[in-house]
């Protein structure tokens, strides 16, 4: 009943594809001008386009975004190159996630949390760069899950592995000549503006799934879940009704995606559904940057992040 009444639109999907082609017009008009505090808008401009391509790769990658499989994977293609992500990997271990979401070992994106054998120096990196910002998480995040062929390959059949190898290359060739032509143009009016959307980034990927107590299958043989029994192995962080739709077109609502993965993101704050993990934004960033990154990361430990938030609704 809930596909039939919301159902993809190419009118929806077009209208909320108006802000960022602001936010990149608008990025890149700022970033031009001469005074310092102007062009820093400007990336700041360009870091939320950016995280809005990041956003918009997982809406077509899901084939949700436009009623239109082609245009879907099409402007996944695009998407994914604005946001240095190969499309197909991103489909083939995204479609794993939601498929094995509340395993934490079957699953591909969290596998690497289960039994970290990381030494000191590596602790204090991590540890170090979520006190200061930097977006290790996420960098790491996206090489090991989408670039990172040995590990694809594990996952994914010799067929899609094959296709997975065509878009890395093609990628890598078309990143290769526009630095090579552009490269100085790009770091300076591009490059800060994507630092700042991996830092954005940063904070949201992991408000999903990160310091939640998920299963660990081991040895037992298991099946999937539910797509509504994963609700309890995610997190949504709470924003404006605006903000949510129109900044982070709903990629906040992490509990309704899992419950509805190939629900357009635009209809999902029009389901009337229970969201217990559902915390607000700056509770949840406050309690996850008191912690150390490995704790936050790594362990589940202890008071939930945000929880606080809950109890006055």
């Amino acid at each position: 009943m809930i596909r039939e009444n919301f159902r993809p639109s190419n009118f929806k999907a077009v209208a909320h594809l108006i802000i960022p082609l602001i936010l990149l017009g608008g990025g890149l008009y700022l970033s031009l001008a001469p005074t310092f505090w102007i062009y820093l808008t400007g990336q700041v401009l360009l870091g939320l386009f950016f995280f809005q391509c990041f956003i918009l790769l997982h809406e077509t990658g899901h084939h949700s975004f436009f009623n239109n499989k082609t245009l879907n994977t099409l402007f996944s293609h695009l998407f994914g190159f604005l946001s240095f992500i190969p499309a197909t990997s991103w489909v083939a271990i995204h479609n794993l996630h939601h498929r094995w979401t509340g395993w934490r070992d079957k699953d591909p994106t969290t596998a690497g949390t289960v039994k970290p054998s990381y030494g000191k120096l590596t602790r204090f990196i991590v540890n170090f760069s979520w006190w200061l910002w930097i977006p290790v998480f996420t960098i790491g995040y996206r090489y090991g899950n989408y670039w990172h062929l040995a590990k694809i390959k594990k996952y994914v059949s010799v067929q899609k592995t094959a296709v997975i190898r065509w878009n890395v290359v093609i990628l890598l060739l078309l990143y290769t000549a526009l630095f090579v032509f552009f490269g100085r143009w790009m770091l300076i009016y591009l490059g800060p503006g994507y630092l700042i959307s991996l830092m954005i980034s940063d904070v949201f990927i992991l408000s999903q799934h990160s310091h939640i107590e998920i299963p660990i299958a081991g040895n037992e043989e298991v099946k999937p879940l539910r797509y509504k029994d994963q609700i309890p192995y995610t997190r949504s962080v709470r924003f404006t009704k605006a903000v949510a739709e129109w900044l982070f077109f709903n990629f906040n609502l992490h509990e309704l995606h899992h419950a509805y993965p190939g629900l357009p993101a635009y209809h999902l704050a029009k389901i009337d559904y229970a969201s217990p993990n559902k915390v607000g934004f700056f509770h949840y960033l406050t309690d996850a940057k008191r912690m150390p990154g490995m704790r936050f990361i790594f362990s589940t430990s202890g008071k939930k992040v945000g929880e606080r938030k809950l109890k006055s609704g």
